[in-house]
């Protein structure tokens, strides 16, 4: 199994863009505003993928950046090891954590703003752990538009 901080998903400068936006979020009162529909359908696809361990889901609703970047069978693993940890899931949350600079996002560097469309949070249940527990799986999503297509651009656990 790889180190912790050899894992896909698991940089910190995105756990600390995770707890910034929840904070912004609590206070901005525009931070009502809800998910667009097919954010909301993406967001609910990925989480129904991780769900059903279907992880190669998931990497095709990839922006080709992202594929570049991982090989279909690296995603795969690392995020079918992660969520091992966790299984079975048995439920899910989605949380909009709304706005953020891509700038700082891992692999979005020179993405530009505009393609920003949502970062989302989907947070897993077990059997024994309710979703928001500190030790239920909880990924962030951000979510690009690619040519009028929703994509994700990167995928990261808490």
């Amino acid at each position: 199994m790889a180190y912790q901080r050899d894992r896909l998903g698991s940089s910190g400068v995105f756990k600390a863009i995770v707890d910034v936006s929840r904070k912004i979020k609590r206070a901005l009162s525009e931070s009502d505003a809800e998910l667009s529909p097919a954010a909301e359908e993406l967001a609910t696809q990925v989480a129904q993928a991780f769900v059903a361990g279907r992880f190669s889901d998931v990497y095709a609703k990839g922006t080709p950046g992202l594929q570049q970047t991982t090989r279909r069978d690296r995603f795969e693993q690392s995020w079918t090891e992660r969520a091992e940890e966790h299984r079975p899931l048995t439920g899910y949350q989605i949380t909009d954590l709304g706005p953020i600079d891509l700038a700082f996002i891992p692999g979005l560097e020179e993405v530009p703003q505009s393609q920003f469309e949502a970062f989302v949070e989907i947070s897993f249940s077990g059997v024994d752990v309710p979703v928001g527990d500190p030790k239920a799986l909880t990924i962030g999503v951000v979510m690009l538009d690619q040519d009028g297509e929703l994509r994700l651009g990167a995928i990261h656990a808490r």
